[in-house]
């Protein structure tokens, strides 16, 4: 299957109008006008190229001055959708490390991967609130697929989610989730977008509050080596997930 073609322009945070500096330059631009007006109707041509002089200064220093306006990081990076086949095949392997880790099989019930759907879904809605920035989900930059990114200024955020049933994340998780960040990283110099990069593993539980612990022990920097960007975890019970967004209080 062709991947999309339209690629397309991550165009965000765009800054608001000043509408205060817009209503007094207008202001500016009509008095200009009105004395070119006047003195061309009353034959003034000193006071007329004065004016005009003025008038076109005033138009060349918004214009250099629009132009000299730095271009955000949301204006220079491209995206593409992350292909359904990649998606499909992501989401499988996920489901299928789930189902080994509860000894059953992937097909014998609908059940895992709707509960993994909803739990990718409910935790990107608390990563998003809690970051307080736009997020894209499911896309593609520098051949590498992430779950989500989030785009500030002058920082890059991959999202990684994984939903767990055991004190442990994959290690073949693990190593995917690095390969691709080393991919971006490499993508971006290439790009010279210079930008910080960091990792983000959110990882969805229904573990006891002990496994808990053991899962935040194992997820030690010991467990990341070598690794091209900043890390962070989150870790979220799916059940409070659950009750923050679907169940009424």
């Amino acid at each position: 299957m062709a991947e999309t073609e339209n690629r397309q322009p991550v165009d965000i945070d765009r800054p608001a109008p000043n509408y205060p500096l817009i209503v007094v330059g207008g202001f500016v631009f009509l008095c200009l006008g009105a004395v070119l007006v006047l003195s061309a109707r009353d034959s003034a041509w000193a006071l007329f190229v004065i004016a005009l002089f003025a008038t076109a200064g005033a138009a060349a220093y918004v214009y250099f001055n629009a132009m000299r306006r730095p271009v955000g990081l949301q204006h220079r990076l491209d995206w593409q959708p992350a292909a359904t086949d990649v998606q499909r095949q992501s989401l499988a392997l996920e489901v299928e490390g789930i189902a080994a880790a509860l000894e059953q099989e992937p097909w014998e019930s609908t059940e895992l991967f709707m509960a993994y759907v909803v739990a990718e879904d409910l935790a990107l809605r608390q990563i998003q609130q809690e970051y307080d920035a736009l997020m894209i989900r499911h896309l593609q930059i520098g051949s590498a697929s992430f779950d989500a990114l989030i785009i500030k200024p002058s920082e890059l955020i991959a999202v990684e989610v994984s939903f767990v049933v055991t004190p442990d994340l994959r290690q073949d998780k693990v190593d995917s989730m690095l390969k691709k960040a080393g991919t971006v990283r490499r993508f971006l110099t290439a790009q010279r977008l210079d930008v910080d990069l960091s990792l983000l593993v959110v990882v969805v539980t229904q573990l006891t509050p002990e496994d808990v612990t053991e899962l935040r022990s194992r997820l030690t920097s010991k467990r990341f080596p070598d690794t091209p960007v900043n890390i962070d975890i989150n870790i979220f019970d799916f059940q409070e997930l659950q009750q923050l967004y679907i169940n009424e209080s």
